[in-house]
């Protein structure tokens, strides 16, 4: 039986394209970036490792260095588990990886909460000190964090795992 929602009469809340084999919703652009954006510093901390490999002595990798400090790592390790959880979000799945995912958006929510917190107490909130830079930072962190709060889509993406098949037995 077809219905406006696609090829199935199982009825979607979005347009079914917006799911995957598993009939869950898989993760928007949006997300996936904004998860990238809470990684950045472990990105960083590759990036500047490969420049290492490559003759280090670029003037571009004293600037990324400056930028790179480690304490801002641990705030990057949640959103890089949700990265790993979207990868084996599968009806194969752990019990560990199901409840990150269930648990996902309150993670998201610490890890910003923690980087707010670090970047707070490394400038000892010296708001005149601040440059472009770290108001932007700031603002897409609150912008992240609006999103993930609000968005019903994102509400309903961390409700979401795909269900435990049980082996069928001969």
């Amino acid at each position: 039986m077809k219905n406006n929602q696609g090829m199935t009469s199982e009825p979607f809340k979005y347009d079914y394209l917006r799911y995957n084999i598993h009939n869950v919703l898989r993760p928007n652009w949006l997300l996936i970036l904004s998860l990238f954006f809470l990684c950045r510093h472990i990105f960083l901390f590759v990036l500047v490792g490969l420049m290492g490999l490559r003759g280090g002595g670029a003037p571009g990798m004293k600037v990324l260095v400056e930028m790179l400090n480690p304490v801002y790592n641990i705030t990057d390790i949640l959103p890089a588990m949700m990265f790993y959880v979207m990868s084996v979000r599968s009806p194969k799945a752990k019990t560990l990886p199901r409840w990150l995912w269930k648990h996902g958006r309150l993670l998201v929510f610490l890890s910003i909460a923690t980087f707010l917190i670090v970047f707070a107490f490394r400038t000892q909130l010296a708001l005149s000190t601040y440059g472009a830079v770290e108001w932007v930072v700031i603002a897409v962190n609150v912008l992240i964090a609006l999103y993930i709060g609000l968005s019903g889509f994102i509400r309903d993406l961390f409700n979401e795992f795909p269900a435990v098949h049980e082996p069928e037995s001969p």
